[in-house]
């Protein structure tokens, strides 16, 4: 297995635009990912999440999502009720730009921009390009997966 460390902004290298005083649109925020694994099978992304998660002795975060066949992921339909969202709904990992968190995810890589859609992707980390976070994590992720 390959490891991937990826930084996406949305024009794939320039900084994306702000909306409003350093807002941006969700799948714009400047954000690294330490990618673990990718799969369009959503039982694979799963079971490598699962294993990630037990040699890395990092938590296991699936946000109550489950497999959707609209969004890729959604919450359930009460959690997108609850937020005034109609339901499928998803949110993706590192929308906010403060977000910084080492737990193990799978994310959707439709609501990236920037990557192949249609992925379910083990996550091992997120944050804002170059952050400590993704460095300390890259660092351990790489003694298991070299």
């Amino acid at each position: 297995m390959r490891l991937l460390f990826l930084c996406l902004s949305a024009l794939l290298g320039r900084a994306a635009p702000a909306l409003a005083q350093g807002q941006y649109a969700p799948s714009e925020v400047p954000k690294g990912f330490v990618i673990l694994h990718s799969t369009p099978d959503y039982a694979i992304a799963l079971a490598s999440a699962r294993q990630a998660a037990t040699r890395l002795a990092r938590p296991l975060n699936l946000h109550g999502y489950r497999p959707d066949k609209t969004l890729g992921l959604s919450a359930s339909q009460q959690e997108c009720e609850n937020s005034g969202c109609r339901y499928p709904c998803y949110w993706p990992r590192g929308q906010d730009l403060a977000e910084q968190s080492d737990d193990i995810s799978i994310e959707y890589s439709t609501s990236h921009a920037g990557l192949v859609k249609g992925y379910y992707l083990v996550v091992a980390a997120s944050g804002p390009p170059n952050s400590t976070t993704l460095r300390q994590t890259l660092a351990r992720v790489q003694r298991f997966y070299p």
